[in-house]
């Protein structure tokens, strides 16, 4: 009876959201500063004792980050108001989720689905703290390398 390895990488960074309809403070503009995790799990070891070299996974999933969240707009592409306003705000960074709301659940999918594709290997599962005291996470299937990756 075999047993279960896992990794964990932490990843912080700063951006702004707003919820489209909902019926608190958050539908207003603000931002919070972000902590995500990402476990990658394995039963068996590669030839170095890894499950995934931590500094591979982390270089490419916080380089994706710098690239499109951090100090960022994350918007919902059916808020066209919020986006023509930083539209028109010169040196406005935005990322666009299709017909979601920027939410800390649909950004922890978003980075688990990032992840998979950047370091053909599918995370066991993505936290996405907005706060210090809560978070959402997604798990997705822990399936491993990629088909066709080595």
């Amino acid at each position: 009876m075999g047993g279960v390895y896992q990794v964990r990488i932490e990843i912080s960074f700063a951006s702004g959201h707003r919820l489209l309809e909902h019926k608190g403070k958050c539908v207003y503009p603000h931002g919070h500063t972000y902590k995500a995790e990402i476990w990658v799990a394995s039963e068996s070891l590669n030839e170095l004792g890894f499950v995934v070299d931590f500094t591979e996974l982390k270089g490419k999933v916080e380089g994706w980050i710098e690239e499109h969240w951090d100090h960022a707009f994350l918007v919902n592409s059916k808020d066209g108001e919020l986006l023509s306003a930083l539209g028109a705000v010169r040196g406005s960074r935005i990322f666009v989720f299709q017909d979601e709301n920027p939410s800390a659940e649909v950004m922890a999918r978003e980075l688990h689905e990032r992840a998979r594709e950047l370091c053909g290997i599918a995370p066991l599962r993505v936290r996405m703290w907005e706060s210090p005291t809560q978070y959402a996470e997604y798990q997705g299937p822990a399936r491993g390398l990629v088909q066709g990756d080595t």
